[in-house]
């Protein structure tokens, strides 16, 4: 085998045996596939052919003294970023009102994220919208007015 770089970086020289090395460039093969094309694909198939079995996996870890701990600092951050982005003049009363009429089957969601990417909206009453849970999950934490064209979202909302 010729000596010197691969084409991730990974020397021969740097292990004390050939099943190490082995193992390191196998690790980075697979590091670099997944992030082709193909490896996503792949990636995606697994996920839906599975769904269930992961479901059930991160229900589990949820369970754990870790999953726990991981689960609030989520939670913790969603709150903490949602008191960042309530200015003192939005009416509390009419947002606690808005959530209470909620209809059934449909869930609260801010029309303007408030951790979106490009952008980041406040928890006031006019950013509040109700939409199904299924296109609250397309929508993420996505501004839905430059999302809805490309992806079919089916929302009656208005640019304000």
């Amino acid at each position: 085998m010729k000596k010197g770089i691969n084409r991730f970086g990974i020397k021969l020289e740097d292990f004390s045996d050939y099943a190490s090395y082995k193992r390191a460039l196998k690790q980075a093969t697979d590091k670099h596939f997944k992030k082709t094309p193909k490896g996503i694909l792949k990636e995606a198939r697994y996920y839906l052919n599975n769904r269930k079995k992961i479901l059930k996996k991160q229900s589990d870890f949820e369970k754990t003294k870790k999953g726990r701990r991981l689960k609030n600092a989520r939670n913790m951050k969603r709150h903490a970023a949602k008191l960042q982005r309530t200015p003192a003049w939005a009416d509390l009363e009419a947002i606690r009102q808005f959530y209470l009429n909620c209809p059934k089957g449909y869930e609260v969601d801010h029309d303007v994220p408030l951790q979106g990417v490009n952008i980041s909206g406040l928890h006031v009453l006019n950013n509040l919208v109700y939409l199904t849970k299924s296109d609250n999950r397309k929508k993420s934490n996505k501004w839905p007015h430059n999302y809805s064209a490309q992806n079919g979202f089916s929302s009656n909302l208005a640019i304000v």
